[in-house]
């Protein structure tokens, strides 16, 4: 007869979620249930002889399973295509941005398109993936443009709506490991500067959705004006942040000091919070023909290479706009700033603007390059030359 060990982790969540569905659905938020006790505490001691479980990913330190991620990004910048891409790869068993993913079936609650605008920008992402139609069949849409999205209000304490049960109960019944909600604006009704809210919503609506399924949930949001100048991607009450484990943000790359950017089709995705992997790393990105490709170098032994091939090429466009009369400078204020410059010749050879402002520093640590003065006495300026050339 086996000895009884007292309650698992797995009860503690599983009491926590009922108690709060039950909370959420009375008006004076009490249990129907007057003997049901959410709390079950956890002698850690159980764990003992236990294998420590592995962290689940839908895509490896970016999306975790059975938690809540936030995908900020401005209106335009393309979180919507991403989120879309990602639900592609998943249902092929393809990469999503030169990352692996978890093949698994996901429902997209998308609350500002209709299906005709799904299906055109479908249509662009099944011809990068080389797929069809007929390939996704693991994916279910819910276009709701001009749709009531709330999924809870907030008049008195916390409740579902008939909605949030309707989106659980399909996710449940597709098998649905990934849910996407196309916007936070959209899904949530209450003040989003209010803390208790906010809060509320992260995790007794979306967190709860991605403990219910195991799955990931993403909701699209959009930052802050000041999140947008920070560049942090934050938006309103700072619960969000606190309460989302992971915070990706989708912005197009600006030069310090310039109103416009360089150009117009580069992105970046960082990660700008994760409980489980390290913040701030980037996946620079290109729109090209209705989606986004991934232009970071790779890692590992093909990246080592790739990173020397960007050197070479570095040194290559050195030489020939020296050729040409055109000094650059290693300052990224200045308007000759060399990878700015480069990544928008014709000759770069696929590298963009990241790729060689990493170059340049590694051409500096190796001290292939230097940055020597010139010009007129009383006007002199910096550029960029061989450090055997500003030797001779």
């Amino acid at each position: 007869m086996t000895e009884s060990m007292g309650p698992s982790p797995d009860d503690f969540f599983r009491a926590e979620d009922e108690a709060a569905r039950e909370r959420s659905a009375k008006p004076n938020g009490a249990a129907s249930d007057p003997h049901l006790d959410p709390l079950a505490p956890i002698d850690p001691s159980i764990l003992a002889d236990i294998p420590v479980p592995q962290r689940r990913w839908l895509v490896p330190d970016w999306v975790p399973l059975a938690r809540a991620t936030a995908l900020y990004g401005a209106g335009g910048e393309g979180k919507t295509l991403l989120a879309q891409m990602l639900a592609t790869a998943c249902a092929i068993g393809d990469k999503w941005l030169g990352l692996p993913v978890l093949r698994c079936n996901s429902l997209l609650q998308f609350c500002e398109d209709d299906l005709d605008e799904m299906q055109r920008r479908q249509e662009d992402i099944n011809r990068h993936y080389n797929c069809t139609f007929a390939d996704l069949g693991a994916m279910r849409w819910l276009p709701r443009l001009g749709h009531d999205n709330a999924l809870m209000t907030f008049d008195g304490r916390p409740k579902h709506t008939p909605l949030f049960d309707q989106l659980l109960s399909t996710a449940q019944t597709h098998g649905a490991q990934l849910v996407i909600s196309d916007t936070l604006a959209d899904i949530f009704s209450g003040n989003e500067n209010d803390r208790g809210q906010a809060r509320a919503f992260a995790q007794q609506t979306l967190g709860l959705l991605a403990r219910e399924t195991q799955g990931a949930v993403i909701a699209l949001a959009h930052p802050s004006r000041a999140g947008m100048n920070s560049g942090s991607g934050e938006s309103g009450s700072t619960a969000w942040i606190g309460t989302f484990r992971s915070q990706l943000y989708l912005s197009t790359p600006k030069t310090e000091g310039e109103a416009e950017p360089a150009d117009p089709d580069a992105r970046v995705l960082a990660r700008r919070k994760s409980n489980a992997a390290r913040r701030n790393e980037t996946i620079e990105l290109r729109w090209k023909e209705g989606v986004f490709v991934s232009t970071s170098l790779p890692t590992g032994i093909i990246g080592s290479i790739e990173r020397r091939t960007c050197e070479r090429v570095f040194l290559d466009l050195l030489d020939k706009t020296t050729a040409e009369g055109q000094p650059v400078s290693s300052a990224s204020r200045s308007g000759n700033f060399a990878p700015r410059l480069f990544g928008t010749r014709p000759d770069r050879e696929r590298f963009a603007r990241g790729d060689f402002e990493r170059a340049m520093q590694a051409l500096f640590a190796s001290r292939q390059i230097v940055s020597a003065p010139y010009g007129r006495k009383g006007d002199q300026r910096t550029r960029l030359m061989r450090a055997e050339e500003g030797s001779a």
